[in-house]
């Protein structure tokens, strides 16, 4: 597999305090994102090529984003068969690699592109010494597997809804988990946070997503701190203060 090349560019990161650590910022209005990355760091994920170049573009402008490219799962059958090596020449001006991944959850018929695809970007992950933002529905195991396998130092599994035995190994390795607001109703979710130390725990919202009702934007990160509180025990701006430390460590700023 050839690799890509280039220069990793440095980039400057503002750390508010609330962080979203999965959005698909690419997908608002120009309106809503100026709102968004006024009050939010936002580690904002891309879906193919073009989303990819806008999410660049929209971390030059704004200095509280911190771009991803990829190509997600759900996108691999609707774009040309070279749209990871396209994206993959973008990694040196990107901060991490997603959103990327693989699904057998909700787009099983497609899991042996997902998987050529899936391996193209951990090879530029690792290439670039990039953290990676995942999505792994119903392909946990496998997914978890090749990225020991290719020895990525940072990720994080977004809306972490598998097996409990395999999260624990995910937080041994030092990975992260991101907690959706849909953990208000989906028990899962809610086990799922219950069992994530606080050094290994991150935010997202998903956002622009419809979860039954849950319309998912970066505003409900702050009702996701709430319910954690109450989950764990904990107060929260200890939550907020733990997830902008861990973001910190998870982009190695």
């Amino acid at each position: 597999m050839t690799p890509c090349t280039g220069v990793s560019v440095s980039r400057r990161v503002t750390i508010r305090e609330l962080v979203d650590a999965h959005c698909h910022l690419h997908e608002f209005t120009d309106v809503r994102i100026r709102e968004f990355v006024s009050n939010f760091t936002i580690v904002a994920v891309s879906d193919d090529e073009p989303s990819s170049r806008k999410t660049l573009e929209l971390a030059k402008t704004y200095d509280s984003v911190v771009p991803c490219v990829g190509v997600h799962p759900w996108m691999v059958d609707k774009v040309p068969s070279d749209e990871a090596d396209k994206v993959c020449k973008l990694a040196g001006e990107a901060m991490c690699i997603g959103e990327v991944g693989l699904d057998t959850k909700f787009v099983p018929d497609t899991i042996e592109r997902q998987r050529e695809f899936f391996l193209k970007f951990l090879n530029v992950a690792k290439e670039y010494s990039l953290p990676m933002n995942i999505h792994s529905a119903g392909a946990w195991r496998e997914v978890f597997d090749l990225v020991i396998k290719y020895d990525i130092e940072r990720a994080n599994f977004h809306w972490y809804t598998g097996p409990l035995d395999l999260l624990e190994e995910i937080v041994n390795k030092g990975y992260f988990v991101s907690i959706n607001p849909a953990i208000k109703i989906q028990k899962k979710h809610q086990e799922v946070a219950k069992l994530v130390p606080l050094d290994r725990l991150l935010l997202e919202s998903d956002g622009p997503y419809s979860y039954r009702g849950l319309e998912l934007e970066p505003p409900l990160i702050r009702d996701t701190v709430n319910f954690l509180s109450n989950l764990k025990n904990v107060p929260p701006q200890e939550i907020i203060e733990k997830v902008r430390n861990n973001l910190r460590t998870f982009l190695k700023i």
